[in-house]
């Protein structure tokens, strides 16, 4: 049986997320975001999480609070090549959307998510809505898609359910 694990990122986790990402060039990161993600581990602005399977770190990311603005933005949101399609992209985004729905400091009704075409879609079937296309938008030349979540229009039971249902899909 697989155990799966949503925890708080540790410094321990950080070889473990590098290779997740890793796992993921060139489709989803150009080489240059690795030291973006390095700096995110070296001193993340607000909480991450990683998810762990039998113990390793699968998939990991996290959100930060723009305090000026009633948001939050999701940051990396990756799992291992390997697991894709297996759910813990799932489990690890309504966890953070719980998270901030419970957590945020202040109180926060958006979640925010850049992200590329490929995977722009994913987020569109959770929920999430297309607000912009950047052509180029990234420094490594991919286009960027922006898309944002509205807490206010989801219960927690919602979340809550749309997470469990995520973790019994991993653990099937």
């Amino acid at each position: 049986m697989t155990r799966i694990l949503t925890r708080r990122y540790e410094d321990k986790d950080r070889a473990a997320v590098l290779a997740i990402f890793d796992s993921n060039l060139p489709e989803y990161f150009g080489a240059g975001d690795r030291e973006w993600l390095e700096e995110t581990l070296d001193e993340p602005d607000g909480p991450a999480f990683v998810v762990d399977v039998d113990g390793v770190p699968g998939a990991f990311g996290g959100y930060e609070i723009w305090e000026h603005y009633n948001k939050a933005l999701l940051f990396w949101g990756m799992a291992a090549r390997a697991y894709h399609g297996a759910g813990l992209g799932k489990l690890l985004l309504f966890e953070r959307l719980l998270h901030v729905a419970t957590s945020a400091e202040p109180t926060t009704r958006y979640v925010t998510v850049d992200t590329s075409p490929r995977v722009s879609p994913f987020f569109q079937h959770c929920g999430f809505e297309l607000t912009s296309v950047w052509p180029g938008g990234y420094r490594s030349g991919m286009d960027m898609h922006e898309l944002h979540f509205d807490l206010a229009g989801a219960s927690l039971d919602d979340l809550t359910g749309r997470r469990d249902a995520a973790f019994a899909r991993c653990t099937a």
